[in-house]
């Protein structure tokens, strides 16, 4: 559970902006404006974890890696989690 949290913290948080702000505005009755930030907030969510998310690994062959390690020179491997 604590792996599936960490890797989808962006999308719990969002979701959880998006319920406090709708418990919040829609309390009383439903408005256009309060209808516009509701909209507003999950479009500029969506373009934020569009510009933000994860991508693609910029290495995708095995060979292409293992023939750049151990060429007599010391390496720091740095393992990147792509979440």
């Amino acid at each position: 559970m604590q792996q599936w949290l960490n890797q989808h913290s962006f999308v719990v948080a969002a979701v959880a902006a998006i319920m406090i702000l709708a418990a919040i505005l829609l309390r009383d009755s439903i408005r256009s404006g309060d209808l516009l930030a509701l909209g507003a907030l999950c479009l500029g969510l969506a373009l934020a974890y569009a510009l933000l998310g994860p991508g693609k690994s910029t290495e995708r062959e095995i060979s292409a890696i293992r023939s750049q390690i151990g060429r007599g020179q010391p390496i720091l491997l740095e393992f990147q989690s792509p979440f």
